[in-house]
């Protein structure tokens, strides 16, 4: 009877010699992935396109005005009934919807292995740059004015990302234009 009492304190001990080599396989395996999704991530990229509850508007000149709607769009939505009938709340959003179109309108972002992003507007007066984390399928980003962003990744190959705006709702079309 003895020996039946020792074999679950034999395999326990077996069990928990083995526990810190899966760790650390584990957390070897992890690093690696996360890795690989950073490296991916790592380079400049062109905005293409933006979307909005199926209002699509091209990064472009001649799509300006679109672009501007959808921004104020987005942010309309995020008013209370209160809120959208106050003229001083509406003209926060237009002026917020300024501010998202200079920082979104024909600019490249540059994603460093470092953690830092840079983005280079058509106006080099506006370029800014911060640091960012990539977290499983999010993106957090927190520019150099200390505003933050959180993304969603929802697509993220060699050639095109795809991040939505958790706040605003905004979809992101990114192509890759320059790797590492």
């Amino acid at each position: 009877m003895k020996r039946k009492s020792l074999y679950p304190a034999l395999i326990r001990q077996k069990i928990n010699a083995w526990v810190p080599y899966t760790l650390l396989i584990s957390f070897f395996i992890t690093n690696t992935i996360a890795a690989q999704k950073i490296e991916q991530f790592s380079g400049q990229w062109q905005l293409q396109k933006i979307e909005f509850k199926k209002k699509v508007a091209q990064n472009s000149e001649a799509s300006e005005g679109k672009l501007i709607d959808i921004f104020k769009t987005a942010l309309y939505d995020q008013l209370s009934e209160g809120q959208k009938l106050n003229v001083d709340e509406l003209e926060r959003t237009n002026a917020e919807a300024e501010l998202l179109l200079d920082k979104f309108f024909q600019t490249t972002i540059e994603f460093k292995d470092s953690g830092a992003f840079y983005n280079t507007s058509r106006n080099p007066d506006k370029s800014l740059s911060g640091e960012y984390l990539l977290d499983k399928k999010k993106l957090h980003m927190e520019w150099e004015t200390a505003e933050k962003n959180s993304f969603k990744v929802k697509k993220n190959s060699n050639s095109e990302l795809v991040v939505k705006d958790l706040k605003l709702k905004i979809t992101y079309y990114y192509l890759k234009t320059i790797t590492r």
